[in-house]
C-alpha cells in the first residue's frame, strides 16, 4: 500500500520573532503598513524591470494578472524570505497566495480614488475584521516614486476604521505619500485607506503586487497554469501552501 500524501501542513502556527520582527509586527499592526528594506536586491531588481517590459508587450491596459504565469523571472516573489517572513509574523505560518498581478502606470495617469482592496463587510460594534488581518499587500515599486510620478497614498491606521473610505480622492491631514525606492517593499493591510497619486512625470511606473492572506481565505487567482501546477506538484511544503495545495481545512 502506497502512504497517503501529507498535507503540506506547517508544524506551527506562530513563528518564533527577532526583536527586529516583532517591532515590525508592532508596527505594522498600528498603522497598517511596512516599508521593508532590501526586499531585493539591485540585480533582482533588473531582473523585475526586463520581465515585466517583456510581459507588458503583450498585454493591453496597465494591469496584468496571474504575474508568475506570465514569466519565470517573477518566480522567486513567491516566498522571497524579506517579505514572506514578516507576512507569516503578521499572518501566522499558514499563509496562501491571494494574487500576483503588475501595473505599469504610464505618464498622464490621473489620481485613482480611495479604495481598500478587501470585499467582505467590516462590524462596527467590534474590530473591522477579527484579531489578525485577512489580507495583506505587497508593492514591489521597480521606479523611484516621487511626487511627480504617482507615489502609493495611504492614510495610516484606516485599516480599523469601520467604515468605507470617502469617494473620490480627497485629502487627508494625516494621510502619507510613500517615496518607496526600488529593492524597498511596501506592504499594507487589504483594509487600509489607499491610492495611487497622479503620473505628472514624462516617465510611467512600474510595479509588482504580491498579495497574500491566510491560508483558509478563497483566493481571487485559480492557481491553474503550468507554473502553479508544477510547484504544487514539485515544490516545497510551504510553495505548495501559497499556492493552494490544501483544499480543505
Amino acid at each position: 500500500m502506497t502512504e497517503p500524501v501529507k498535507p503540506p501542513y506547517p508544524q506551527h502556527l506562530n513563528p518564533t520573532l527577532s526583536a527586529e520582527l516583532e517591532r515590525d509586527v508592532a508596527f505594522f499592526r498600528k498603522w497598517g503598513y511596512l516599508l521593508v528594506d532590501n526586499a531585493i536586491t539591485p540585480a533582482q531588481v533588473d531582473v523585475l524591470r526586463a520581465a515585466l517590459d517583456r510581459t507588458k508587450l503583450r498585454h493591453e491596459g496597465q494591469f496584468i494578472n496571474q504575474l508568475l504565469e506570465e514569466d519565470e523571472d517573477f518566480a522567486f516573489l513567491l516566498d522571497n524570505p524579506p517579505v514572506l517572513t514578516r507576512m507569516q509574523a503578521i499572518l501566522g505560518t499558514c499563509v496562501q497566495l491571494h494574487s500576483a498581478t503588475a501595473r505599469v502606470t504610464e505618464a498622464g495617469a490621473e489620481n485613482q480614488n480611495w479604495h481598500r482592496d478587501v470585499p467582505w463587510p467590516v462590524d462596527p460594534d467590534g474590530t473591522p475584521y477579527g484579531a489578525l488581518p485577512g489580507q495583506i499587500n505587497c508593492g514591489y515599486y521597480l521606479d523611484e516614486l516621487t511626487m511627480e510620478n504617482g507615489p502609493v497614498v495611504i492614510v495610516p491606521g484606516s485599516h480599523r476604521v469601520p467604515f468605507r473610505p470617502p469617494e473620490g480622492h480627497p485629502r487627508f491631514p494625516e494621510e502619507l505619500s510613500v517615496l518607496a525606492k526600488p529593492g524597498q517593499a511596501v506592504m499594507f493591510d487589504g483594509c487600509l485607506y489607499h491610492r495611487g497619486a497622479a503620473n505628472t512625470s514624462n516617465q510611467r511606473r512600474r510595479t509588482c503586487l504580491m498579495c497574500y492572506q491566510t491560508a483558509w481565505m478563497k483566493s481571487r487567482e485559480p492557481f491553474d497554469g503550468p507554473f502553479a501546477r508544477r510547484l504544487r506538484a514539485e515544490g516545497t511544503d510551504e510553495q505548495k501552501m501559497l499556492l493552494g495545495a490544501i483544499d480543505k481545512w
